[in-house]
């Protein structure tokens, strides 16, 4: 079974960063200590049971109907406390913005400050080296080291390095950013695991991800295999949640569970406990269920409507989430170990 849900790795063509212009390369601690432009990400107090901390985002983000809060994983990089979460944009007239990863600097609690940056892909012109933003649902993300996975459904993982982050300059007269759609910091492309057969009924959809427990907090760095959750949206109770393994050659799944959870929107592994997420649109609660992957138990509306991805971050002992629903977007922390 497993054979016809692997992914191959193909590394995109690096030569070509080095053709940018009006950008330089800043990594993940040049945007933590970024030049002030930080958005504020207040304290909050999400809805539901389970939920014991949180925060929301500035009222541009809270409310827009363009992007959508999916991905989440949580760690630290050089001792700051940080959260990455992925965004996807809704298609407009401006063009397909593709999806962003906010992080957000937890150091200061009471004050917590976060930063944009687009996911892009670099691409040779007859003009010069331009940057297009990577159309990807980005509905979950694992940080592992200086690596970054970002869920792309029917087209496997994306990776990019934490490292490559640019910041693109100022120009014109309002001294907006360069970076596609204003955007000042970047990321591109790193690697693609990709389908190693064509669309069929099995093929796994890669809706949301998350690092398997056992390798540690996020920024402490990453072995060249790396043992990774993923699971499959639908409205129905018959999809899948696996485990993976990723390697410089591509991503095995060593194990795969139909856990009769419908709408699912994220999952999670503390130990021998499993926890996945689901939701029923943006008015009722979010459901939380755990126990064994074949004796899942629900927890009703426990979690904020329109629940996403789950990470759990070993140092804290919490699981962790977004929600997308606009009006009620938060960044919020489990007391998983009630469930």
């Amino acid at each position: 079974m497993a054979a016809p849900l692997d992914l191959r790795r193909v590394t995109a063509d690096r030569s070509l960063l080095g053709s940018l212009e009006h950008v330089r390369n800043v990594g993940l601690g040049g945007v933590l200590d970024g030049d002030g432009r930080g958005y504020r990400a207040r304290r909050a107090r999400p809805t539901g049971a389970a939920v014991t901390h949180g925060y929301a985002w500035r009222f541009v983000d809270q409310w827009t109907q363009i992007w959508w809060p999916q991905g989440i994983a949580v760690g630290e990089h050089s001792g700051v406390p940080t959260a990455l979460v992925s965004w996807y944009a809704q298609p407009r007239r401006r063009g397909a913005m593709g999806a962003r990863i906010s992080v957000v600097d937890l150091r200061n609690p009471s004050h917590a400050t976060y930063r944009h940056v687009l996911l892009v892909a670099p691409r040779q012109t007859d003009a010069g080296v331009v940057l297009d933003p990577v159309p990807v649902h980005a509905g979950g993300i694992v940080w592992a080291g200086d690596r970054l996975f970002v869920a792309a459904t029917l087209d496997g993982i994306l990776e990019f390095r934490l490292s490559d982050i640019l910041r693109a300059d100022s120009r014109g007269p309002f001294g907006r950013a360069s970076g596609p759609f204003h955007h000042r910091y970047l990321l591109p492309v790193f690697a693609r695991y990709q389908p190693t057969l064509p669309k069929n009924d099995n093929r796994m959809r890669y809706s949301f991800l998350s690092l398997e427990t056992g390798q540690g907090d996020a920024a402490s760095g990453a072995a060249s295999d790396l043992r990774m959750l993923a699971g499959e949206y639908a409205t129905d109770d018959g999809r899948r949640v696996a485990r993976l393994t990723l390697t410089d050659a591509g991503c095995t799944v060593t194990e795969a569970h139909v856990p009769r959870v419908p709408h699912m929107q994220g999952v999670a592994l503390v130990g021998d406990r499993w926890y996945v997420s689901s939701g029923h649109g943006g008015v009722h609660g979010g459901d939380l269920w755990s126990g064994p992957i074949d004796n899942l138990r629900k927890s009703d509306g426990v979690l904020p409507p329109g629940p996403e991805a789950l990470a759990f971050w070993p140092s804290h002992n919490e699981l962790w989430s977004v929600s997308e629903v606009a009006g009620r977007r938060w960044l919020f922390a489990i007391d998983q170990t009630r469930f």
